[in-house]
């Protein structure tokens, strides 16, 4: 396996594309606020590094399910570390995460790096299998909503779009 020759750089990139997705994520009438999407793109950024250098270090087998197991974690923490804030323009509503399912991506990930390596996909096979994957997981975060003009009760918690 290769991985990045730089993991705080390489961990930077793949917050700032992951980022650039969320930036377009919407819970029923909310969006991502951008203070929120700027502090859950350090913690990203962090957190992949951490997991890039970890899973370096590891022998080839592990490497694997450490790399897996940590960018679970990372793009949990996107989310929830701390829960991001949505609103609604104008705003009528305010909403936070409540839910980015942990564990889910670990075996789908471990699944996709080991296929991408015996089957000797392309970076660009790799990347749009990454890019599905992570669509597809995001769309299981959940919002809760809360009218704030007039003032409600919290919505059903709303899956992001």
């Amino acid at each position: 396996m290769v991985f990045p020759p730089n993991p705080t750089e390489a961990g930077k990139k793949w917050a700032a594309v992951y980022k650039k997705y969320a930036e377009g994520a919407q819970a029923g009438a909310t969006k991502p606020l951008a203070p929120s999407l700027i502090a859950a793109e350090n913690t990203l950024a962090s957190a992949l590094a951490a997991g890039f250098s970890a899973a370096k270090a590891a022998p080839p087998p592990a490497a694997v399910a450490a790399l897996a197991a940590s960018m679970d974690l990372a793009f949990v923490a996107f989310w929830l570390t701390p829960p991001m804030a949505f609103a609604a323009t104008p705003p009528t509503m305010a909403g936070v995460v409540s839910l980015a399912p942990p564990g889910i991506l670990l075996a789908s990930l471990i699944a996709l790096f080991t296929s991408g390596v015996a089957d000797k996909k392309t970076a660009a096979q790799q990347a749009d299998a990454m890019a599905t994957l992570l669509d597809s997981w995001t769309k299981t975060v959940m919002v809760i909503n809360t009218p704030v003009t007039p003032p409600g009760p919290p919505l059903p918690p709303a899956p992001l779009t």
